[in-house]
């Protein structure tokens, strides 16, 4: 059916252009006029006598070399001024470049055109430049929209970390963004030109009012429409299919075929092996996912009754996210599914997904799941009212703040009216959890649900889980927070590789596991070296730190006052609770957020506070790894080109021996080379985790800042990071800034810890003083307890 739409377009494309090209050539000598709208000739006469036959082979090359002219002329000048004013971090250039182009919005397109025709000489060229002129505006208008979340999200910042070149981060990065939406606006921006010229003509600008134009004949052969239809029709027609046939080919260029993924087998008969099986609310049954070059899930078969949790952990790339897709009746492009999937009942293809509100999703990027153009108050309220809409607007706002006490949010209006870019990583992922919980479904799919969060908030999450099991919804579990796992668990399916190695009741798998595979997943971590003794003079300093985000017109003071500092060769550990400041600080020290007061001070040399401030080799010598390492990488070219970039552009390395750098890391991090030769998307998260430390390395820091490293890795890649940190730092003294919530990261690699609450630093000490006797009870509840055991305290 695709492939038919797209031969249909291009045929309706194909006959109006070939005959605005060989129409001229085939229209002969004009011949003499006759009565207006007659009869003679195959199609009649026009307006004024002539054939209407000769002045559609004439008409066409006019309007559509003005139509094409006038488009390309206002994206040339339109998408520049656009990506100019998205990517500047000056506001006073965004308001120069935009606030005329408003204007010109403000006055409708006829009286501008009115006002030219009255001053402008007539003519194409004249006509082309008005035509662009009234597209411009609305192009700038669309280009900077599109362009914004490019220009300042997670990839832009680490290219201008890496001093990526600038066509690599403009037409390079933001123009292949953006190019799909500019694709499908070109269409109706062409087609809108037709019919601009139409109506220029007709004011006297272009093309003469009685000229062989196909704008101009459907404009003033219209009073003769029932007298001679030919004369107008023939012209729309071939204008319309202009239209359609642009239109229809555009849309095959914007889609990414997807591979079907074929009807599903017939459900086969419960064995009884699985004591559920029969009441399960969820069956699951030889369920396969291919790729092209890869088998990502390999058979795999599970049920899972109502009320209970289903925990599924395995090594990061082991084909759990893959799984819970094919639960909600998706796939990724290229993939083919095969097996069977039932949900209460129902079957769920990708062809018939499960009913909306059925199943809730809880993103391991929770930004992927939240509306970055409105505020949270608003959907949150729109979902309360789509579940209940026979409840009043006070039923929907408490329904809104119970969910938010539940997850740990504030219910205040202030943070109500919040966009998602204003919360931190930790408390959008709860504000996932709060759709999910507002939506009552009967099955909730949590994959890394507590990624990034501390311990206060994943106990409540733990708690919350339990909660809606106990409450009769099923719950699928991707984690590899085995704390979690301990705490909240009824059974256990074990992935590797894409296959089932084990499976089996929560206690049992726990107790004595089966698989090797499973042993090494479950494996206590070993404890943490002895603190490394540093120099004298730290490396490292931050004196009376502060930082504020803006939060509409006004600035929220997010770090207050905060100094530190960390010798050569050690590892700084910085804890709290989610939106206390961690990253934000982090990202002052990298130069990545501005700060308003305070000081930087590598080995006793004052960093800019600006990113764009600094030079080369003070990028190279403060490296950060993101949070988000998904984000943090452009979409569109092969991840070892990007780790390779650093150390040509901060180490002024040859291009083949940034390469072997870069594979060096890689093989280091353990990962292959036939995987990082591949886009990101093809890379599972942890994946992206160990290449993002990889790029930071490669430019040889000394000081890597590092947030959220290991959240999200399985036990055994999280060792192995912690472990390859360990030796950097003792063997090359490189100085480490730990951003965690992970109690075990923390023991494991720091020497010192610093507490932060509410952009403060409440408590700070040795490592080993502050995990075994910590007198502050924020620290010990954020260092000392697990979910299994603890609760959060009322006042932190």
């Amino acid at each position: 059916m695709r492939r038919l739409r797209t031969l249909t377009g291009a045929l309706l494309l194909a006959v109006p252009l070939a005959l605005a090209v060989f129409g001229p050539l085939l229209a002969g000598e004009a011949g003499d006029r006759t009565f207006p709208f007659s009869g003679d000739g195959p199609l009649g006469t026009d307006f004024v006598g002539r054939d209407v036959g000769q002045q559609v082979l004439l008409g066409g090359r006019s309007v559509v070399v003005v139509a094409v002219c006038a488009t390309l002329l206002a994206y040339l000048v339109g998408v520049p001024v656009g990506l100019l004013a998205a990517a500047t971090r000056r506001r006073w250039v965004d308001e120069l470049l935009m606030r005329p182009l408003d204007l010109m919005l403000a006055v409708p397109s006829l009286l501008l055109l009115i006002l030219l025709a009255a001053t402008a000489p007539p003519g194409p060229l004249t006509l082309v430049g008005i035509v662009a002129l009234i597209g411009l505006p609305e192009i700038a208008r669309i280009t900077r929209a599109a362009a914004l979340p490019l220009a300042h999200g997670t990839a832009m910042e680490a290219m201008r970390l890496y001093r990526e070149t600038w066509w690599r981060r403009g037409p390079g990065y933001i123009g292949t963004g953006i190019r799909r939406i500019l694709l499908a606006d070109a269409g109706v921006r062409f087609i809108g030109a037709i019919y601009l010229v139409a109506t220029a003509s007709f004011l006297g600008i272009g093309v003469a009012p009685d000229a062989a134009d196909w704008a101009v004949m459907v404009d003033r052969n219209r009073t003769g429409l029932v007298l001679q239809p030919w004369a107008v029709a023939v012209p729309a027609a071939l204008i319309i299919c202009l239209a359609v046939g642009l239109n229809l080919v555009t849309d095959r260029m914007l889609v990414t075929p997807a591979v079907p993924s074929p009807a599903p087998p017939p459900v086969p008969a419960t064995t009884g092996d699985r004591p559920h099986a029969q009441n399960a609310l969820l069956q699951v049954r030889e369920l396969t996912a291919l790729a092209v070059d890869r088998t990502l899930v390999d058979g795999v078969s599970f049920s899972l009754p109502a009320g209970e949790i289903l925990a599924v952990i395995g090594a990061s790339g082991s084909g759990k996210t893959t799984t819970a897709r094919a639960l909600l009746g998706e796939v990724a492009p290229g993939v083919t599914l095969t097996g069977s999937i039932t949900l209460a009942g129902q079957p769920v293809t990708t062809v018939s997904p499960p009913r909306p509100g059925t199943v809730g999703y809880v993103p391991q990027q929770p930004g992927t799941a939240l509306n970055p153009v409105r505020r949270i108050g608003a959907v949150l309220h729109e979902i309360a009212r789509h579940q209940a809409p026979e409840d009043s607007r006070s039923a929907h706002r408490s329904a809104v703040t119970a969910t938010l006490e539940h997850v740990s949010l504030p219910t205040d209006r202030r943070f109500l009216r919040r966009f998602p870019h204003q919360l931190s990583g930790g408390q959008q992922q709860r504000l996932v959890i709060a759709h999910a919980l507002l939506a009552h479904a009967v099955l909730l799919i949590a994959d890394e649900p507590t990624t990034g969060q501390d311990a206060i908030t994943r106990n409540a999450v733990a708690r919350e889980l339990t909660k809606l099991a106990r409450d009769g919804i099923a719950v699928i579990l991707l984690s590899h927070d085995l704390h979690l796992v301990r705490a909240v668990a009824d059974q256990i399916l074990v992935l590797h590789r894409g296959a089932a190695v084990e499976s089996g009741p929560a206690t049992e798998v726990l107790a004595v596991p089966q698989h090797r595979h499973t042993r090494q997943l479950l494996a206590t971590p070993p404890a943490g070296p002895p603190a490394v003794a540093g120099e004298d003079r730290p490396l490292l300093r931050v004196t009376g730190l502060s930082a504020a985000h803006r939060d509409g017109g006004r600035h929220r003071d997010v770090l207050r006052d905060v100094s530190l500092s960390v010798s050569a060769g050690q590892c700084l550990a910085v804890v709290g609770r989610s939106g206390s400041g961690k990253t934000t600080l982090a990202r002052c020290i990298a130069g990545l957020h501005p700060a308003r007061t305070g000081q930087v001070i590598l080995a006793e040399h004052r960093l800019a506070a600006q990113l764009d401030q600094r030079q080369p080799h003070e990028l190279g010598a403060v490296q950060y790894v993101f949070q988000d390492a998904r984000a943090s990488f452009n979409p569109y070219r092969p991840v070892l080109d990007q780790i390779a970039g650093p150390a040509r552009r901060l180490r002024y390395a040859a291009p083949d021996q940034a390469r072997h750098t870069a594979l060096h890391l890689l093989e280091r991090v353990g990962l292959a080379e036939h995987t990082v030769i591949q886009r990101p998307d093809r890379l599972s998260g942890g994946e992206l985790h160990r290449a993002a430390l990889a790029r930071a390395l490669a430019s040889e820091p000394r000081v890597l800042i590092c947030d959220e490293t290991t959240a999200g890795l399985d036990s055994v890649t999280r060792h192995g990071i912690l472990t390859l940190l360990d030796e950097l730092r003792r063997t090359l003294g490189l100085t480490v800034v730990m951003i965690s919530h992970d109690r075990d990261v923390v023991a494991h690699l720091a020497d010192h810890i610093v507490v932060l609450d509410d952009g403060t630093v409440v408590d700070s000490g040795p490592a080993d003083a502050l995990l075994n006797h910590a007198h502050h009870p924020l620290t010990r509840a954020l260092l000392h307890i697990h979910p299994a055991t603890a609760a959060a305290p009322s006042n932190p």
